[in-house]
């Protein structure tokens, strides 16, 4: 933190002489008066000041230097004394107003005189990372399929008209704890020809610092913290390193009359205090939550109370990002063939991006890439250029393209440009040109593809319009020289849980009409049907503790349960994957529906958790909240987080002071009296009305309060009342009403 103060400006000094102010006209001579000081929002007392006036017009001032305090001699013009007694004269800048009714002087403050202050909030005030909590689990799951054909025919492909298809299942164990997470499990699957095959498998990951992870893998991919399902003959070892640096606000100014303590909030997360000075205040580089829309809060606490300024940060804006740097390293072997890459990523500035990327095998195939995107601030331009080079094997000879991408974006308008082109055969290139332009209810898109050969163009063109709120119908028609289609689609939603399509494709070949219905009753259990030329299919998918998905249709059917039972945050549950490496959220809302990065939709269970283990270590996800599904009485500070998930082990995001949960509690006057009907509850500073029946909706608290009930038939009764923790009825006894 820095701070500078100001001189006295002899200019300024000069002028009020000239000019007879307030400050400059006071003297020795001057009559003595004893009035009460105000300075801004603060009282100084009453001392003796030398005043000249012209009715409540203060012509002349001396004061008392003890009036002003030691950060505030920025306020001072020049020092007289007068028979041994000091003064000091403001600055003509500084209004002074006599009120003559109270014996009062009024000094209207001036933050620029006590000087600038400089604070870097990113350097002051730390972001501390979401902590990683130890995590202990069991998961499974088994998959099976059936095919036949109901449709009086067999596939060309069946030999019979039922047979088994492909047959899986899984156990294993997972844990984490610090900076270290693995797992140990096997894999059994039976192919349609009947071979069985078990396959052990294991995954560790290791942080070995913010910015080091080392990932290691046995049958499985190093990517994947519970290989599930998944086949992979990889073994190997994975090293990345991470540098990110925060998008910051550059820089927000505040204006003090007196010392103050700052409490700063980003999206309702608490950085920390500062405690500054008066003056002109910058606070510099405000961390900020990744690239998306941002609340900065500032609580300002002085002596003389507690005021709110806040800010809002339009994603993508603020200041700009430093260097960031992501590297990524693999090798291992596949069926005992050797195989390694390489991915490198680089953002020197905010609007330049370089991008380079590697493979390579034991037989001799290679293939590397390099591409930079830059795309200035503001810009509707977005401009990118690359080169790659691939051989097939050792024998093969190399092949190189260049690539260029250019986008334009503006209002309603977007369009894009592809151009790739072979080094040694040019007339291989292509070239792809999009347009879009949306102007509600329309969506109107074009495109043309071609390379540099006879015969080899084809185009397209689409419009969808939307019917309200509720539903869409689009068409696209396609051209090529030899081909053609046609589709016409129309959705509609019915109600919030049921959504119907249905549409036609035409191409040379024939029509093929296809519908579907989609039923969500809840976020975890959805039901659909589909239908088109050749098949009818109805699925269903429950995740309640476990996911169990099903699927049966006129040429077969298949079931699939995964799930896992672990051990986190002192807690077991079910869960529909281990809890290993993943975020584990807590809101304190039951059943409150979640979205992450658009993934599917998460229910908080009764404690008002949710696992999501679907993320990627390292990557800045978005944890949204549907506003429009909030349960009753339930209330938010922000619709969104972004958070960063820890490299290795259960990242542990407590957003719980985000909701105020209210319930209803209904109020009695006395035992055996009838309900506080149409009375009003006050609470921590907070008025609240009752309905006709004495209930009202107040804000849940983990610890007793104490309020008091007012109202009654003459509007004079009132009444403490103690209110336990999740009290559903509260009654108090009747205070006398207040003497006349």
């Amino acid at each position: 933190m820095s701070k500078r103060f100001r001189c006295p400006d002899p200019w300024a000094l000069l002028l009020g002489a000239l000019l007879g102010t307030a400050q400059a006209s006071a003297g020795c001579a001057s009559p003595e008066a004893l009035l009460s000081v105000r300075l801004g929002s603060t009282e100084r007392g009453a001392v003796v000041v030398r005043l000249e006036r012209d009715g409540d017009r203060v012509t002349g001032l001396l004061l008392p230097p003890d009036v002003l305090r030691s950060d505030e001699q920025g306020y001072v013009a020049g020092r007289l004394d007068c028979d041994g007694v000091s003064y000091v004269q403001l600055n003509p800048d500084l209004l002074v107003v006599y009120r003559e009714e109270t014996q009062e002087l009024r000094i209207r403050p001036v933050p620029a005189r006590l000087g600038q202050q400089t604070v870097d909030v990113g350097q002051t005030l730390k972001r501390v990372s979401p902590p990683v909590i130890p995590a202990l689990g069991v998961d499974f799951g088994a998959y099976g399929a059936v095919r036949y054909d109901l449709r009086g025919e067999a596939a060309e492909t069946e030999q019979s008209d039922f047979s088994l298809g492909t047959a899986q299942a899984y156990v294993g164990v997972g844990s984490s704890a610090g900076r270290l997470s693995g797992y140990l499990g096997a894999l059994y699957t039976r192919r349609t020809n009947g071979e069985s095959l078990v396959q052990g498998r294991g995954t560790a990951q290791f942080a070995v610092s913010p910015e080091w992870t080392v990932y290691a893998a046995y049958n499985a991919s190093t990517s994947a913290a519970q290989p599930a399902f998944a086949v992979s003959d990889f073994r190997g070892v994975t090293v990345t390193y991470q540098r990110r640096e925060e998008r910051v606000y550059a820089r927000l100014n505040l204006s003090l009359d007196t010392p103050a303590e700052i409490s700063v909030y980003v999206n309702s997360v608490r950085l920390g205090v500062l405690n500054v000075g008066a003056g002109e205040v910058s606070l510099l580089n405000i961390p900020l939550d990744g690239q998306g829309a941002n609340t900065i809060r500032l609580l300002v606490d002085t002596e003389t109370g507690t005021s709110v300024r806040e800010v809002d940060v339009p994603a993508n804006a603020g200041g700009p990002v430093r260097q960031s740097l992501g590297v990524r390293t693999t090798a291992g072997t596949v069926r005992g063939r050797g195989v390694g890459e390489f991915s490198v990523q680089y953002a020197p500035t905010p609007s330049l991006l370089v991008q380079a990327q590697g493979q390579a095998t034991s037989s001799g195939a290679l293939s590397g890439a390099v591409q930079a995107r830059l795309a200035r601030a503001g810009s509707p331009l977005v401009g990118s250029a690359g080169a790659e080079v691939t051989r097939l094997n050792a024998a093969a000879p190399f092949q190189a393209a260049v690539t260029t991408r250019l986008d334009y974006t503006r209002q309603f308008l977007s369009a894009s440009a592809l151009l790739n082109v072979p080094l040694a055969q040019p007339a291989d290139g292509s070239l792809d040109l999009q347009a879009t332009y949306r102007a509600q209810p329309w969506l109107l898109s074009g495109g043309v593809r071609t390379r540099f050969q006879p015969g080899t163009w084809e185009t397209e063109v689409g419009a969808t319009r939307l019917l309200g709120a509720r539903g869409a119908a689009s068409v696209l028609a396609a051209l090529a020289p030899d081909r053609y289609r046609l589709q016409f689609r129309v959705s509609y939603l019915f109600g919030p849980a049921l959504r119907v399509q249905a549409g036609a494709a035409l191409t040379e070949s024939g029509a093929v009409p296809v519908a579907a219905l989609t039923y969500q009753p809840t976020p975890d259990l959805s039901l659909s049907l589909n239908a088109s030329a050749d098949d009818i299919s109805a699925s269903s998918s429950l995740v309640r503790g476990v996911q169990l998905d099903l699927q049966a249709g006129t040429r077969g059917a298949a079931a699939q349960v995964g799930g896992a039972l672990s051990l986190a945050n002192g807690r077991v549950q079910l869960s529909p994957a281990l809890t290993q490496r993943g975020l584990l959220i807590r809101t304190g809302v039951p059943r409150l529906t979640l979205t992450i990065d658009g993934a599917p939709s998460v229910l908080t269970n009764a404690a008002g958790d949710a696992l999501v283990t679907s993320v990627t270590p390292g990557q800045v996800v978005v944890i949204r909240t549907d506003t429009r599904g909030l349960p009753l009485g339930v209330a938010l500070v922000s619709s969104s987080l972004e958070v960063l998930p820890a490299a290795a082990g259960l990242t542990l995001v407590d957003w719980r002071d985000n909701f105020r949960v209210s319930s209803f509690v209904r109020f009695f006057w006395a035992p055996g009296q009838p309900a506080a009907a149409a009375a009003d509850l006050y609470l921590n500073g907070e008025r609240i009305p009752l309905d006709d029946e004495g209930y009202g909706l107040v804000l849940r608290s983990a610890a007793a309060r104490t309020g008091e009930l007012r109202g009654g038939e003459d509007g004079t009764r009132r009444c403490a009342v103690r209110l336990p923790a999740s009290a559903q009825e509260a009654t108090c006894d009747a205070a006398p009403p207040p003497p006349p």
